[in-house]
């Protein structure tokens, strides 16, 4: 392969740092996207709790 196929090749490829992966922000939307909406949701129990009509 000549040096152009292989840049156009990895053209779409994401560079990861040295001795890391891509998948670190894959896991980092799947566990923190719940998260965040598990937070909100216990944010707006507590405020309907505290301020909701009695």
């Amino acid at each position: 392969m000549t040096e152009t196929q292989r840049a156009a090749v990895n053209a779409g490829a994401a560079e990861a740092p040295r001795g890391h992966t891509r998948w670190g922000g894959v896991v980092a939307a799947i566990f923190g996207l719940p998260a965040l909406a598990v937070t909100g949701f216990l944010a707006l129990m507590a405020l309907w709790v505290l301020f909701g009509e009695s």
